[in-house]
């Protein structure tokens, strides 16, 4: 359901990256123009990286609003979705895969930008939400099923990540966020089943 108080946060342990991937199962209930699957986000920018949904578009963001790439009407509510982004600092080349399939690419976004360690990963919100102090607004709440999180310090191949869609998904964990190898810190009654991955 949809609710300001239930998420997972993360602390990754120095996370400065210069490139990444991310990977995760999504099963979003209702989407609306912003819904948060995930956040990463320090005291100075909040929106280093975030992927939300706009309706049926996934959104990438990197190092700030004004930097994303859509995945136009990649997906559908009420069925599972294996979402992945790739950046890379070096060229800004950034794409979107959808099911193990390439669906966006942007190019220049945030060129020479570096994500700064000492943030927190949020999964289902924002980092800083509505409110300063901690709040969280709840128009922005994931209501569904999030598993399967991964996050690398490097741009995987394209047949790595069409690899990690399927049947090898055990075997191709993320190295600085590994779902079932990381600790992932339910609040509020979010329940993330580390089993089923």
């Amino acid at each position: 359901m949809r609710s300001p108080k239930i998420y997972a946060s993360v602390h990754p342990a120095d996370m400065t990256l210069q490139a990444f991937t991310f990977c995760t199962w999504t099963k979003v209930t209702e989407a609306l123009e912003k819904t948060i699957v995930f956040s990463y986000g320090t005291k100075h920018n909040p929106y280093e990286i975030q992927l939300y949904l706009n309706q049926q578009s996934p959104v990438l963001v990197v190092g700030g609003d004004k930097n994303k790439v859509s995945a136009e009407n990649a997906l559908q509510a009420g069925k599972w979705s294996y979402l992945c982004g790739t950046w890379n600092s070096e060229d800004g080349k950034t794409a979107l895969w959808v099911n193990g399939e390439h669906k966006a690419t942007g190019s220049d976004l945030a060129q020479g930008h570096v994500i700064p360690d000492r943030g927190l990963f949020q999964l289902g919100q924002e980092k800083n939400g509505c409110c300063v102090g901690g709040g969280f607004d709840e128009s922005l709440s994931f209501s569904g099923k999030i598993t399967g999180f991964n996050l690398w310090d490097k741009v995987l191949s394209d047949e790595d990540i069409v690899k990690t869609s399927t049947g090898y998904k055990c075997s191709i964990r993320g190295n600085v966020i590994g779902w079932g190898t990381t600790e992932i810190q339910p609040h509020g009654g979010a329940q993330y089943i580390h089993s089923s991955f």
